[in-house]
């Protein structure tokens, strides 16, 4: 599977999931394009290695970032969902079993960048997006420092893949109205 056929999987199997999170969560500067791209640079790869699964079987595996944390004696997953919500900061999400419904856990990705958004005040959408990958403490230190917003995520490139994506989202064409 391409990027752009994980892209289309992405826009056909979760896009109407996303638009209504988004719709249900008020005013909010994020897109479809935007969160469906974050689920791209999250999830592709689970995406792409399961082109077969259907959204219901997909949605049961979209566990990431398995390995071990400080402290830690047995290594385990640390992000749940598309989105990837990290356990170690929404632990009672993780653990209910939320992070198998899509629509929950957009709504859930939601409110994290929203957090994130207000902790940063009037910066770019793309350090919010980089905060998300890094959190928001490393994204205020990189733009005190005069540095790209990118600096402290993982590869240095996670807002620049997600506006790539978008792009890539953005061309695809839908058969919703």
């Amino acid at each position: 599977m391409t990027e752009t056929q994980c892209l289309k999987w992405i826009k056909t199997n979760l896009g109407p999931v996303i638009s209504k999170a988004i719709a249900d969560s008020g005013p909010i500067p994020y897109t479809e394009s935007l969160i469906a791209a974050m689920v791209m640079r999250e999830t592709g790869i689970i995406i792409m290695r399961n082109p077969t699964l259907s959204l219901a079987a997909m949605s049961q595996i979209t566990r990431g970032d398995y390995g071990h944390r400080k402290g830690e004696t047995e290594k385990q997953y640390h992000g749940f969902g598309f989105m990837q919500i990290d356990i170690a900061s929404f632990p009672d999400f993780v653990k209910s079993g939320n992070w198998k419904d899509p629509y929950k856990t957009f709504i859930q990705a939601i409110k994290v960048l929203e957090a994130k958004r207000k902790y940063l005040g009037n910066v770019p959408l793309q350090a919010v997006v980089a905060a998300y990958n890094c959190g928001e403490g490393n994204v205020s230190k990189a733009i005190k420092a005069g540095k790209d917003v990118d600096t402290y995520t993982y590869n240095h490139d996670y807002s620049k893949e997600v506006w790539r994506f978008m792009g890539m989202y953005d061309t695809i064409p839908t058969d919703r109205p």
